[in-house]
């Protein structure tokens, strides 16, 4: 039994992913402020104090990072720039598709360096490009940079959830961290929806992102201070990106994107390409068993409730994403509401998401964790049949309000389930490679509600 310990501590403190602590150094009893006396107390307390209040920060700076063009702003953005309906769908799904495919570069990169400095970076391409995006003056170039914008957000959420594993080593703390991450982006994306439409009316959906640029850009400076410092000691021989596997992966995940995100599933041009990304998905398997540092290693897939939820992971954003985007459509397209007037009457997404979201990291170690995921889906489903069965305006508090709050309710308790269940057990070193693995499952089943929401959109409108 000790010659295992001793080999498990040996093989904790030579792992080339391992992660050191600049906290560690309390390990280190000349190092230690309990070596003084009279310093100790005061010493612990500060300590104490400064990390509360620094962990809270974190938290918040690490959730405001995403952004996402609300879909009020798209509609009129399209109107001001000549899109076609067909065109509109990609400044949306152009942001979706680079954001799955870039997702396991970023989490592999945080793993191999440090979460940080992948994230600042991506949050300082979010806000620099909102610029060019504003001053767009055709389609192709807005698609083009929010495109690119994607690729920011991609570095973003990987790095993200792995500080807040390393950041929140305790179980119970760590759960309301993830709690208050999803409640932000669910708050986050209500208010972006409500200032967006209120900022477009009033001005041009141009201001929405030089507004974005103005708050993104100064976040980004500061949170290089405020976010965690480790430092990964890895053998440079170890410092592999996998190329032929992140290539084959991210080729395949953009084809099969491209695919599902078309309005016509009959057309033999989305065919190939769906064949083709099913290929490339087959060459990334082989490519992992033979290179020697995989991208994704084949071990991830047997982290403790892994699998399973990888493709329970796909439900959650298929139901808000489609959700969202069919609820504006109603209200401007077939009730003849404003696009700001929409926007307010999104409100209770974001309401009941963040709400939901932080009521869920208090409750979530007190229940057992299938009762939130199963829960999950029902309150999701049940939402869905209340938004089915409002064929008029006069239905709006009865059904559809009603099916926002049921519905957000079981999103923000699926994905703070999901999430908690699959990182609280994740093996050290590979936090960044597992949550860019799940965040691409999330964006699966984005891009499959988009491309659902938009194909029997479509179909009823002929």
């Amino acid at each position: 039994m000790a010659s295992t310990r001793t080999n498990s501590f040996r093989e904790q403190v030579t792992s080339p992913t391992s992660t050191i602590c600049a906290d560690d150094m309390a390990d280190d009893p000349s190092k230690s402020p309990l070596n003084d006396p009279e310093k100790s107390a005061t010493s612990l307390a500060s300590q104490k104090q400064l990390s509360t209040l620094r962990k809270g920060l974190q938290v918040s700076l690490l959730r405001i990072s995403c952004c996402r063009c609300s879909t009020s702003v798209c509609y009129q953005l399209g109107a001001d720039l000549g899109f076609s309906p067909a065109a509109l769908q990609w400044v949306l799904s152009a942001y979706t598709l680079t954001f799955a495919a870039f997702l396991l570069i970023s989490g592999r990169l945080s793993d191999i360096f440090h979460p940080k400095p992948v994230f600042v970076a991506g949050f300082l391409v979010i806000g620099l490009l909102s610029i060019p995006i504003a001053a767009s003056v055709n389609p192709i170039m807005v698609i083009v940079l929010r495109a690119f914008q994607g690729i920011g957000a991609a570095m973003n959420v990987p790095s993200a959830v792995a500080m807040i594993s390393m950041s929140f080593p305790d179980r119970e703390e760590r759960s309301r961290a993830y709690a208050v991450y999803g409640a932000f982006g669910a708050i986050g994306n209500c208010l972006g929806s409500i200032i967006g439409g209120v900022i477009s009316s009033q001005t041009s959906w141009r201001w929405v992102f030089y507004v974005i640029a103005m708050l993104v850009i100064p976040f980004a400076l500061v949170s290089w201070f405020i976010l965690p410092t480790h430092t990964n000691h890895i053998a440079e021989e170890r410092k592999n990106l996998d190329w032929p596997g992140v290539f084959s992966l991210t080729i395949g995940l953009i084809l099969f994107v491209f695919a599902v995100s078309q309005a016509s599933w009959k057309s033999p041009g989305i065919i190939a390409p769906l064949v083709l990304s099913i290929v490339m998905f087959g060459a990334f398997l082989l490519i992992e068993h033979i290179v020697k540092d995989p991208a994704l290693p084949s071990r991830t897939w047997t982290n403790k409730n892994f699998t399973p939820l990888f493709f329970y992971a796909w439900s959650i954003y298929w139901w808000v994403f489609a959700s969202e985007l069919q609820l504006v459509q109603i209200f401007v397209d077939l009730w003849n509401f404003s696009s700001l007037s929409a926007a307010v009457r999104c409100l209770p997404l974001g309401i009941s998401g963040g709400a939901t979201s932080l009521l869920t990291g208090y409750i979530a170690s007190k229940l057992p964790r299938r009762v939130l995921l199963v829960g999950a889906q029902v309150l999701m489903v049940v939402g869905a049949t209340l938004f089915a069965l409002a064929d008029d305006p006069s239905k709006y508090w009865s059904h559809i309000v009603t099916g926002m709050v049921l519905g957000t309710a079981g999103v923000s308790l699926g994905y703070v389930g999901c999430t908690i269940v699959v990182m609280e057990d994740v093996r050290e070193g590979e936090e960044g490679v597992v949550s860019a693995v799940m965040y691409t499952a999330y964006q699966v089943g984005a891009t499959l509600g988009f491309a659902g929401n938009r194909h029997f959109y479509y179909t009823w409108s002929e």
